[in-house]
């Protein structure tokens, strides 16, 4: 839901930026954001801090180039040719998974002294290997290179694999054996190869098991999209260094990117926090980043995007990867509203606004038409009032004969779906007969949306405001309230879910929130709180940290979500593009850690190649230091910047005994590195 759309909007100031006024010396970045519903762009003086210029698409989901390239349509060309790095951030990962797309995986696994469960990891092909460890890392039998090209051989021609995932026991304190295997598959196959220990801290190997596997699956899917964005950019000649957006806000080459797409995740959301922590300075607060799907809440703290290292849920999937921690909603600018048995389902399916609809696709007065002739016939569901048009995607698929006649008919306008039941000769409708030209992008659903509702108050003028009225008008008949009434109580009950999911959001640092759902007692406060229970008291929140909203329909709902919550708001400009800024003004950043356990007598470095022990614990905390540096600079340099600078840090810990006297555990080493990325015309070596 944006006012902009197809067409640049220039910023400095109050005047448009002219070529003559752009400086020869400008670091220039191109940020662009593939989000679920929008594409945006943005050109940003990296050196002056500035916004140059912004658009806003729609994300072609069929092929995410075409969205990209629309939106780059839209900018200044002048300013394209001067560009020097471009920062993308998608959700294709996160869609992937969720939609369990992507190609066959090969499971090769070292468990521990050969005892292993085939029901412990449900995936096939999978094959247990030779190549095991002590849980120290200490090797106790090596990997067979034999073994393994037989296991690649068949599971290339009988299983038809197209990548392979590698996880070991142990395989987090020393690699070695699983870094080995690796070699063998790539040599042998040429195939893709994730392991475990590249992608997760986490311990079990089992659990690192499955994160290989997902990581595998989806590599050539951010392949085909990267490929696809080159293209695009060669067509507006430009020619920079490619980063793209991890789902912990930091930035990597598009190289590695190919290798460790799982890591991709929540990147669109990660990058909308990074863009409200530049847009406002704040170090502290809530960020809200709503868009036509859903409304994600997260948090800054002390200037970081706050990040579970744990991994987060992506649908039923948990992919333990380093990634935003973050709380989403099923409410946007584009989310569907229908009334079912006697109140109002906001969401979370997203459809295209009846604004849009009545801007863009002829004839659909007609389809409005028959709606209102026969709303009166919905007043118990009104979801079959739903519209639907034909749409971009134009992928290879077998049309049966019923589908042909469909799309045949959405080419002439848009239809109801009620009315395409009739006119195909359906005696009620059956969504399952657009099930696949849906997943396949050939149509699209419109209906009723807080954009309409929004219109129709008078708060936003966007496209085609007589459609959206004439909707809010049919649904306002079909309840028996007038259209005043169902908007006010529409706007209501949104605005209470955004300031809900901000509130549970607070809770997530404490307690699961879900609990409110279950709790008559919480129920009871909560609207007393939000005002909607007048009992003889009057709850107040008041919320430490400022709510800073992002995303173009934000404004619609942030003030009146903050009185409730009893918090500061800051809606930045630029907030509708907050994604993108965010995107091309983040930094590479490589966290490594390591142990130096003490164990009879020795001390053992466990998280670095080589499983290495000393007998002096100088003598390993100098080795791991070192060494742990050196693979953060290698790490850095990989993903895409020049930055040499790693900060190491030390915690000994020491357990005390009932004796009361000291025993000496071990050392945890962490170290971090962060850098600017490499820009075009600055030399990588430092």
């Amino acid at each position: 839901m944006s006012t902009e759309r197809g067409n640049g909007t220039p910023f400095s100031g109050d005047a448009p930026i002219t070529t003559d006024e752009i400086k020869t010396d400008r670091i220039m970045g191109l940020g662009i954001d593939a989000g679920g519903t929008f594409t945006d762009a943005v050109i940003y003086d990296l050196s002056g801090k500035n916004l140059l210029v912004k658009n806003k698409t729609l994300t072609t989901k069929w092929d995410y180039s075409e969205g990209i390239y629309a939106a780059l349509t839209g900018l200044d060309p002048s300013l394209l040719a001067s560009v020097n790095l471009i920062a993308l951030s998608t959700t294709l990962a996160t869609n992937a998974i969720v939609e369990d797309k992507g190609q066959k995986v090969g499971l090769l696994f070292m468990p521990p002294y050969g005892l292993f469960e085939p029901g412990d990891i449900p995936h096939e092909p999978k094959a247990l290997v030779s190549g095991r460890m002590e849980i120290t890392g200490e090797p106790i039998a090596p990997v067979d290179e034999a073994e393994v090209v037989r296991v690649a051989r068949t599971m290339v021609r009988r299983h038809k694999v197209k990548a392979f995932a590698v996880s070991g026991y142990a395989g987090v304190i020393n690699p070695d054996h699983e870094l080995a295997v690796k070699r063998i598959l790539k040599k042998e196959t040429g195939l893709d190869v994730s392991c475990g220990h590249e992608l997760s801290d986490i311990l079990n190997f089992r659990t690192r098991a499955y994160t290989a596997i997902t990581n595998a699956r989806i590599i050539p899917l951010l392949t085909r999209l990267l490929s696809d964005t080159q293209k695009v950019l060669q067509s507006f000649k430009i020619r920079a260094p490619v980063v793209v957006v991890r789902g912990g806000g930091t930035l990597m080459r598009s190289e590695i990117a190919l290798e460790r797409p799982v890591e991709t995740i929540l990147s669109g959301p990660a990058a909308s926090v990074a863009g409200a922590q530049h847009l406002t300075g704040k170090r502290d607060a809530v960020v809200v980043d709503m868009g036509g799907t859903t409304t994600d809440t997260a948090m800054l703290r002390d200037g970081r995007v706050e990040t579970d290292e744990n991994g987060s849920y992506v649908g039923e999937h948990k992919t333990h990867v380093r990634a935003l921690r973050i709380r989403t909603l099923g409410l946007g600018g584009d989310s569907f509203i229908a009334w079912n048995r006697g109140r109002f389902a906001i969401g979370p399916q997203r459809v295209v606004p009846l604004a849009w609809l009545g801007a863009y696709v002829p004839g659909s007065g007609r389809a409005l038409d028959y709606v209102l002739e026969h709303a009166d016939g919905f007043s118990n569901d009104t979801r079959r009032l739903q519209l639907l048009v034909h749409q971009g995607g134009q992928d290879k698929l077998r049309l049966t004969d019923q589908e042909k006649e469909i799309l045949g008919l959405l080419e002439e306008r848009a239809y109801s779906f009620h009315e395409l039941a009739e006119r195909i000769g359906m005696s009620y409708w059956n969504p399952q007969i657009i099930r696949r030209l849906e997943a396949h992008h050939r149509v699209q659903r419109c209906g009723i949306t807080p954009t309409d509702v929004f219109n129709c108050s008078g708060d936003l003028s966007l496209w085609d405001t007589g459609a959206s009225t004439r909707m809010c008008e049919i649904l306002g008949r079909v309840i028996h309230k007038s259209p005043a009434q169902m908007v006010d109580e529409l706007k209501r009950d949104m605005i209470r879910r955004f300031a809900l999911v901000v509130f549970k959001r607070l809770l997530d640092e404490s307690i699961n929130p879900e609990g409110l759902e279950d709790c008559e007692v919480c129920q009871e406060l909560v609207g007393n709180m939000f005002g909607e229970k007048q009992q003889g008291y009057h709850l107040r929140l008041r919320m430490r940290k400022p709510i800073v909203g992002i995303g173009a329909p934000v404004h619609l709902f942030l003030a009146d979500a903050a009185s409730l919550l009893g918090a500061e708001f800051i809606l930045p400009e630029h907030a509708d593009v907050a994604n993108a800024v965010g995107a091309v003004t983040s930094k590479v950043v490589v966290r490594r850690k390591a142990e130096i356990r003490a164990y009879r007598g020795v001390f053992r470095i466990e998280g670095l190649p080589g499983a290495r022990q000393f007998n002096d614990f100088e003598q390993a905390k100098n080795w791991a230091e070192s060494n742990l540096a050196r693979l953060v600079r290698e790490t850095a340099r990989a993903s895409g910047t020049a930055e040499t600078d790693v900060a190491v840090a030390a915690e000994n810990r020491v357990h005390t005994m009932s004796n009361g006297k000291s025993l000496f555990m071990g050392c945890s080493l962490s170290a971090e590195l962060k850098g600017i990325p490499v820009f075009r015309g600055i030399e990588r070596d430092s």
